[in-house]
């Protein structure tokens, strides 16, 4: 994905754009990695904040799909590594299960905001050729 596709608003629409989402899925990934960890995970006061970022290059766009790339691998492997009695272990009033589903789900919300994003960009296509 270019830069230009990830920065990228329809004009008038008060819509995150892919780069303002990723990081904010970005931001509570980390979180999540750090209570597979078993750390601390400090939460911003206000949500909002967590969809800024910076950079504004190809460069600084490919190092945030690297490093969601990274956080989501090591999320894999700490996850590999969970019992069943991990799971269930309390962090921050409810067990660690609920923070992953937590995560999945809203995974699942802003991936499709991205895809209506790039449909609006007219770069996804808008129907699936059934003849594939």
């Amino acid at each position: 994905m270019t830069v230009e596709q990830a920065v990228w608003k329809p004009q008038s629409k008060t819509i995150n754009s892919i780069w303002e989402i990723t990081a904010h899925l970005l931001y509570y990934k980390e979180r999540l990695l750090l209570r597979l960890q078993g750390k601390n995970a400090e939460y911003a006061s206000n949500n909002q904040d967590t969809f800024t970022f910076e950079g504004n290059s190809q460069e600084d766009w490919d190092a945030l799909v690297r490093m969601m790339n990274q956080v989501n691998q090591e999320i894999y492997e700490q996850i590999q590594k969970l019992s069943i009695t991990d799971l269930e272990k309390d962090t921050s009033k409810q067990p660690l299960w609920k923070h992953i589903n937590g995560v999945i789900r809203h995974d699942a919300h802003h991936a499709g905001q991205i895809i209506v994003n790039r449909k609006l960009q007219g770069a996804w296509p808008a129907y699936e050729d059934k003849d594939l």
